[in-house]
C-alpha cells in the first residue's frame, strides 16, 4: 500500500511504525510542518522519508498557534497528492487531522489520538473536534481501552474506534542482565522527569532506608541546577532527610536507557494517565516489573500482581507500603521481570503492532471502494 502518514509537529515518534511497515512491503510518507528554512526533505529511517512542507512561520510552534496554519498545511497536502494520491492518509493527533481533512481529498482516512482530551473540563474544545473528527473519518485509533470509553462518550460508534496500543523495541538479553549489580540501595526507577509523580515518590523514599530513587527524563543534564521542577524536589528530598538518596539524571539517551532500566529493581509510573504507558512498556522489554497507577494504558498493559503491581492509591505511605513488600521479594520481582518481558514480546512488539495497523487500513480502503 502507499501510505500517507499526516503529523503537523513531532514526525520522530512514527518513526518505528514507520519503518515496520516498510520493511513489511509498504511505502510510506510523512508529512510535517517545516519548523526551519531549507528543511525540505530528511531521512527518518532507511525507506522513510518526511516532507516537511511550509504552512507558517519556520519554527517550531506550540499546539495553540499552530491552528491558523492547518489550512495552509491542508493545501500543501493536496498539491502533493494531486498526481499520485496514496491509498490511505494516516493522520496522528487532532490537529493532523483537521490538516488533512481541509485538503478536501476523497482518500480513506485513518484518525489516531494522542493524548485524548476526553473529559478533561480545560480541553472541551478539543474534546469536541477529537468526537468530531472520529465522526467523520473512516475509523479511528486510541492507545488504550480507557480512552476508548472517553471517545465514546464523545458521541462516536464503538464499532469505529480500535485500540492499538503502542510498541517496544526488545533489547537482547545477556546472563549479564538477568544479575542484579552488588548496590548499597535498592533501586527505584522513574522516567518521567522530577515534575510527574515525583513528589509522592521521594515523600515515600523517608519510609524506605534500604531503597535509593533515580529518576531520569525532563531537561538535559546540564540545565537541572536551573530547573525550577528539579530544584523544587531536591528541597523536598533535604526536607524529608532523603536529598543523600536521590539522584536526578535529566534527559538520557535512549541508547542508554535499557542498561539504566537494568539497574533497577522496580519501575515507577506514577502518572495520572499516559495512555501509551511507554515507561512501562520499556521496562517490561527490559525484563523490569513496574508499579504504575491504575489508569490509562497501564490498565491494559499491567497484568496486576503477574508482571507488575496497579495501585490506586498514591499517598506515600500507602505507596511505600507497597514497595517495601516488593523489595523484600527478589525472587517475585525475578518472576514478575520474566513474565513482563515475554508480555512485552506477545503484545507489544513493532511488528505486531504495524500488522494491527495494516489490517485496519485494509478494512478501511476496502469500506470506501
Amino acid at each position: 500500500m502507499r501510505i500517507a502518514m499526516i503529523t503537523v509537529n513531532q514526525p520522530a515518534r512514527l518513526t518505528d511504525l514507520a519503518a515496520e511497515l516498510n520493511g513489511q512491503g509498504h511505502e510510506i510518507s510523512i508529512y510535517a510542518r517545516r519548523e526551519s528554512p531549507g528543511r525540505n526533505r530528511t531521512v527518518l529511517a532507511p525507506g522513510v522519508l518526511v516532507d516537511h512542507l511550509p504552512a507558517g512561520p519556520q519554527h517550531p510552534l506550540e499546539d495553540a498557534e499552530l491552528l491558523p496554519h492547518l489550512t495552509e498545511f491542508g493545501q500543501q497536502l493536496a498539491t502533493h497528492w494531486a498526481i499520485r494520491p496514496p491509498d490511505v492518509l494516516h493522520a496522528h493527533g487532532w490537529q493532523s487531522g483537521l490538516a488533512a481533512l481541509s485538503s478536501a481529498t476523497e482518500i480513506p482516512m485513518l484518525q489516531s489520538h494522542v493524548h485524548l482530551a476526553g473529559r478533561d473540563t480545560d480541553r472541551q474544545a478539543q474534546a469536541r473536534l477529537e468526537g468530531a473528527l472520529s465522526r467523520t473519518t473512516a475509523a479511528s485509533t486510541v492507545a488504550c481501552s480507557q480512552d476508548q470509553d472517553d471517545l465514546a462518550h464523545l458521541g462516536v460508534p464503538r464499532s469505529r474506534i480500535h485500540v492499538i496500543p503502542w510498541g517496544v523495541r526488545l533489547p537482547p538479553l545477556t546472563r549479564w542482565h538477568l544479575t542484579r549489580p552488588n548496590r548499597k540501595y535498592r533501586r527505584l526507577l522513574m522516567l518521567t522527569g522530577p515534575d510527574t509523580g515525583a513528589d509522592q515518590a521521594v515523600r515515600a523514599l523517608s519510609r524506605i532506608p534500604e531503597a535509593q530513587l533515580v529518576i531520569a527524563g525532563g531537561p538535559e543534564p546540564a540545565a537541572l541546577e536551573t530547573d525550577p521542577a528539579a530544584n523544587r524536589l531536591r528541597l523536598l528530598a533535604k526536607a524529608e532527610a532523603v536529598d543523600d538518596r536521590l539522584l536526578l539524571l535529566g534527559r538520557v539517551p535512549t541508547s542508554h536507557l535499557p542498561r539504566l532500566i537494568r539497574s533497577a529493581d522496580l519501575m515507577l509510573a506514577l502518572e495520572s494517565h499516559d495512555p501509551y504507558a511507554v515507561d512501562v512498556l520499556q521496562a517490561m522489554a527490559c525484563g523490569i516489573p513496574a508499579l504504575a497507577v491504575r489508569s490509562g494504558g497501564h490498565l491494559d498493559t499491567v497484568l496486576d500482581t503477574v508482571t507488575g503491581i496497579l495501585i490506586t492509591e498514591t499517598a506515600p505511605p500507602a505507596l511505600a507500603a507497597r514497595m517495601r513488600v516488593l523489595l523484600a521479594d527478589p525472587t517475585l520481582l525475578q518472576a514478575m521481570g520474566f513474565a513482563a518481558r515475554d508480555r512485552a514480546r506477545a503484545r507489544h512488539s513493532w511488528s505486531r503492532i504495524a500488522s494491527q495497523t495494516h489490517a485496519l487500513y485494509q478494512k478501511i480502503t476496502a469500506r470506501s471502494s
